[in-house]
């Protein structure tokens, strides 16, 4: 029988939707709902730390850039694959 629904493709491709929204329903009823209160613990918990300042993971010569170097960064437009692109779109 399930090898005989299987067959054809348009039933076997709506049976798989089947399947795979049933199987999304379930798994997203098991989700784990918070409430304020779960909020307001995870603040007391983190206002009881110190702050860490984040590791910085920039290359140095993006590090070392000032203000003013950042504000001449623009973007290549001769460059872009859009431009290159033949087709009927725009970015």
């Amino acid at each position: 029988m399930l090898v005989n629904l299987l067959s054809k493709k348009p039933r076997a491709t709506s049976v798989r939707w089947l399947g795979a929204t049933v199987l999304c329903t379930l798994l997203s009823s098991q989700a784990w709902a918070f409430s304020i209160d779960d909020v307001a613990k995870q603040a007391q918990d983190l206002a009881g730390k110190g702050f860490e300042a984040p590791k910085s993971n920039l290359p140095s010569q993006f590090r070392d850039m000032k203000f003013a170097d950042y504000q001449q960064i623009q973007f290549n437009h001769d460059k872009s694959r859009v431009e290159q692109a033949e087709n009927p779109f725009q970015a």
